[in-house]
C-alpha cells in the first residue's frame, strides 16, 4: 500500500500489483530546517556579497519583492524584517510587494510571522493592469519605457526574494541555464505589457534572443540599483529546503546545484500511467503550476498512455484554456492558441498537443463540466485513481510535479 501524498494535506492510497511500479519519484527525503533561522544565515554572510546589512542605511524605504510561490514565504519575510529592522529601518518604511497570482490564489499573507513590534510593515499586492500602480522607470535599449510598480520605483532598497524551480531555460551556445533572476523581479512586477512580451510562445526563443531576454532583464535589475537577491528551494509540499542570499550569479549556481539533486531523479523507464501531484497550500494550487506538473509528467508517459493529476485547483481558468471549451476545430484551435500570450496560454498550448497522444485526467475542487471542457477526464474521487492504477504496467508516482523534473535514463544517454 502507498499513500501518495498531495495538495495541503491529502493523500491517496495505492494498492498497486508487485513490480507495476517502476519509479516513486517523491522528491527529497524531508529535511527539517528552520527558516528563520536559514534566511538570517544566508543574509549575515552571503554568496559573493557583503553582509546584507552593510547596504541598508537607517532611514531607508525597503521594499521586499516577493515572486510567487515562494516556499514558507511568512518565515522568510519576518526574518529578513528582524534584519533591517536591527540595521535602523521603521518597519513603517517596510512594504512586502507580493504579486496577484499569489494573493488570487489564497496564499497566506506574508506578514503573517511577524511580532507585534513590526506590525506597521505594509502589503502591496501588484496587479500589472492597474496604471495607478506603474511608475516610470527609464527607456530600454530599443527606446521603450519600462514600467514597473511604483513601489520599486520608489524604494531605496529593494530585496528580490523568489523561489527557484528545476525549469530549464532556452538553450544558448547548446547549453542550458537557469534565467539571472528567473521570474522574481521580471516580469513579476512589469505592466501588463512586458507580462504578455515575456509570455512563453508556442515558438521557443533562439540562442541569441534568449540572451537579449537576460540583457533586458539585468538591465532592469542594474537600474533598480539591485545587486543581491534571495532565493528558496522548495522542499516537499510547502516545505523549503535552503534559502540562499548573495550576489545573483553566485546564488543561482549554489541553488541549481540543490535544487537538481533534491528535483531531478532518474527513472529507468516510461511507463503506461503517470500519476503526478501537486503538493502545498493554496500558493501551489495553480494554472502555472499544473502546467508544470504536466510537463514533467509528459517526459515521463509513453504514447498512448495516461496522466492522472492530483490537485487541489480551485482557481477559474484564464482566457487561453477557455479556447479550449470553445467548439472549434483542433487545428482552429491551435492557431488561436499560437497567438495566445495571456498567462495560462503554455498550459492551454500544452493541452492541445498532447491529447491526441496521450489521455490526460484532473483530480481537483473544479466543476466537471469545465474539466471535460478542455479535454481531460475529470476525477470525481481519489479512489478512481486507484482502480485506474490497478489496471495499468507500468506506473510512476510524482509527488510535488510542480518542482520535479525527472528524467529517463536510457533518452538521457542518447542526448
Amino acid at each position: 500500500m502507498i499513500d501518495f501524498k498531495y495538495g495541503a494535506d491529502a493523500s491517496l492510497r495505492l494498492e498497486l500489483p508487485v513490480g507495476v511500479l517502476v519509479a516513486d519519484c517523491s522528491g527529497p527525503a524531508a529535511t527539517e530546517i528552520n527558516v528563520a533561522r536559514a534566511t538570517r544565515s544566508a543574509c549575515d554572510a552571503p554568496l559573493d556579497f557583503p553582509a546584507l546589512k552593510q547596504a541598508i542605511v537607517p532611514g531607508d524605504r525597503v521594499v521586499l519583492a516577493l515572486g510567487p510561490g515562494v516556499s514558507q514565504a511568512p518565515e522568510v519575510v519576518a526574518a529578513i524584517v528582524v534584519l533591517l529592522c536591527d540595521a535602523g529601518v521603521a518597519s513603517s518604511d517596510i512594504t512586502v510587494l507580493r504579486t496577484l497570482s499569489d494573493a488570487d490564489a489564497g496564499a497566506a499573507d506574508p506578514r503573517s510571522h511577524l511580532s507585534a513590534e513590526h506590525k506597521d510593515v505594509q502589503l502591496a499586492i501588484h496587479n500589472p493592469y492597474d496604471q495607478e500602480q506603474l511608475g516610470y522607470l527609464a527607456t530600454d535599449t530599443h527606446g521603450e519605457p519600462i514600467y514597473l510598480n511604483r513601489q520599486l520605483c520608489d524604494a531605496d532598497l529593494v530585496i528580490p526574494i523568489g523561489c527557484l524551480r528545476t525549469d530549464p531555460a532556452p538553450a544558448v551556445n547548446g547549453n542550458r541555464q537557469i534565467g539571472l533572476w528567473n521570474d522574481t523581479l521580471y516580469p513579476a512586477f512589469a505592466d501588463a505589457k512586458t507580462v504578455r512580451h515575456f509570455a512563453p510562445s508556442a515558438i521557443a526563443l533562439s540562442g541569441g534572443q534568449a540572451a537579449q531576454r537576460r540583457k533586458e532583464v539585468d538591465q532592469l535589475a542594474w537600474l533598480l540599483g539591485i545587486q543581491a537577491t534571495i532565493q528558496v528551494v522548495p522542499g516537499e509540499r510547502d516545505s523549503a529546503l535552503g534559502v540562499f542570499a548573495g550576489s545573483p550569479e553566485a546564488v543561482f549556481h549554489a541553488g541549481r546545484e540543490l535544487c537538481q539533486s533534491a528535483w531531478q531523479p532518474e527513472v529507468s523507464q516510461r511507463a503506461t500511467l503517470v500519476i503526478a501531484g501537486i503538493g502545498g497550500g493554496p500558493a501551489q494550487q495553480t494554472w502555472e503550476n499544473l502546467d508544470r506538473a504536466l510537463e514533467a509528467a509528459l517526459d515521463l508517459v509513453e504514447d498512448g498512455g495516461a496522466v492522472v493529476l492530483c490537485t487541489q485547483l480551485k482557481a477559474e481558468p484564464g482566457p487561453a484554456l477557455r479556447h479550449l471549451a470553445q467548439p472549434s476545430d483542433d487545428e482552429a484551435i491551435r492557431k488561436r492558441l499560437r497567438k495566445d500570450r495571456s498567462a495560462d496560454a503554455p498550459l492551454a498550448r500544452l493541452l492541445a498537443e498532447s491529447l491526441d497522444r496521450v489521455t490526460i485526467y484532473l483530480l481537483s475542487g473544479l466543476d466537471e463540466d469545465l474539466v471535460t471542457s478542455l479535454g481531460v477526464g475529470y476525477v470525481a474521487e481519489p479512489k478512481e485513481i486507484g482502480r485506474l492504477a490497478s489496471h495499468c504496467d507500468p506506473c510512476i508516482l510524482v509527488a510535488n510535479a510542480q518542482f520535479a523534473r525527472p528524467t529517463v535514463a536510457a533518452e538521457r544517454s542518447r542526448r
